[in-house]
């Protein structure tokens, strides 16, 4: 058996597809680079939006005349647009069972998935949220967190296999433990228990999971270990609007909660989610999102144009217009393209501690700060290297740094 695994979407997905992997390797099968050697495609698919479907019917009808199993997300959202495809299986649920069952295999643990020297663990499956919007939910279920021993074992093997940085992922980190009596702060003490020369990078926690635990949190973004970075997606700064995507918290809540730990851990780094043109959305509702971005400055935003998923309350409601959801959201770009840049320009001369994690185009690497602030260098250095380097440029999304001689 000689399988390709083609992954799509989240972070969750890539580990998914890892434990794919591990079962097919434990199996005795073979896991092979390119879907010519292979007798057997997996397309690890997403759905979070109409356009991103589109784009995976594409994916999957490229590898007519092989045997494919389609998982992830789409898979088990939307089987009913795979249908007519030939030669197709599809796994009725996202994950690595699943799929080994499609395969006649069983699963297995083994290694965590790590690129370069990043690793990608995850800490749980599911969410708590009721978003109106969305179809991750109802495809990844209830919130199922990974006992704290698995995840520490998980990091431990990354860390003897090479890994330097460690990807911690969830549908929403913040909500770790919610479903067995132990909170995120707990997982992370026994986290940083471990030895090591590491980074822990926490991945999305939304602002209802996070509020009662602020105090804890910013501690652990305190620990130099710990990436000093937080993924916070606030989705709308009109309270009618979250309101209606059934977002539990209101505007102001979400921005105490970022002034708070703006105060409590120097420098860090904020991200966040925009969902432009949702049912009903006003041009005075846009305009109170413009002002969460010009109030919030977050140097890291993800802007998505709404689009109705099956099976979600808000696909009953009526869609605007594409026009306007276009409009709303270049406007958004260009706020937030601004912001960015004016904090890259003033970063220019300031002299950093960086971990290098990837190669980038030739004759370049990548790294990040403490901040996770994006740093490319010109020089090829291997991925693991701490060095400091001194920012002589910058572009919208990162800095260019230089090496500096000790």
């Amino acid at each position: 058996m000689k399988i390709y695994i083609e992954t799509h979407g989240c972070t969750a997905n890539a580990s998914d597809s890892q434990a794919i992997r591990n079962s097919v390797l434990a199996s005795g099968g073979e896991v092979v680079g390119t879907p010519e050697e292979a007798d057997t495609v997996v397309v690890n698919t997403c759905a979070v939006t109409e356009f991103t479907s589109k784009s995976m019917l594409k994916a999957i009808k490229k590898y007519s005349g092989k045997r494919v199993v389609v998982a992830g997300c789409m898979a088990a959202a939307q089987p009913y647009l795979l249908k007519g495809i030939r030669n197709i299986q599809i796994a009725e649920a996202p994950g690595a069972e699943a799929v080994a069952r499609m395969l006649g295999i069983m699963p297995a643990a083994g290694r965590p998935f790590i690129k370069g020297t990043s690793a990608v663990v995850s800490i749980a499956e599911g969410c708590r949220g009721h978003c109106s919007y969305c179809i991750v939910r109802l495809v990844r279920g209830p919130l199922r967190s990974a006992p704290v021993e698995e995840v520490v074992h998980s990091i431990k093997t990354a860390l003897r296999m090479g890994a330097r940085e460690i990807l911690l992922t969830a549908q929403d980190t913040g909500a770790y433990g919610l479903d067995a009596g132990e909170r995120l702060p707990a997982l992370m003490k026994e986290i940083l228990s471990i030895e090591g020369d590491y980074r822990i990078r926490l991945g999305m926690m939304n602002p209802f999971s996070i509020a009662d635990i602020l105090g804890d949190m910013a501690r652990i973004f305190n620990d130099p270990r710990v990436y000093r970075f937080a993924h916070i997606p606030v989705q709308s700064g009109s309270d009618r609007i979250l309101g209606l995507m059934e977002r539990p918290y209101t505007e102001s809540q979400y921005r105490d909660i970022v002034a708070r730990l703006r105060q409590e851990v120097p420098g860090i780094t904020l991200s966040t989610d925009y969902i432009v043109g949702f049912p009903t959305e006003t041009d005075e509702d846009f305009a109170l999102t413009m002002d969460d971005l010009r109030s919030t400055r977050p140097l890291k935003v993800n802007i998505t144009r709404f689009s109705p998923r099956p099976g979600t309350p808000a696909a009953c409601m009526e869609n605007l217009p594409f026009r306007i959801k276009k409009e709303r959201s270049r406007a958004l770009t260009q706020l937030h393209h601004g912001i960015t840049s004016e904090y890259m320009r003033d970063s220019a001369g300031r002299r950093l501690s960086v971990l290098v994690t990837e190669e980038g185009k030739p004759g370049t690497s990548v790294a990040r700060d403490d901040c996770y602030h994006m740093v490319v260098i010109p020089e090829e250095i291997s991925p693991g290297t701490r060095l400091d380097v001194k920012i002589c440029g910058a572009s919208t999304t990162y800095m260019v740094g230089k090496p500096i001689d000790k």
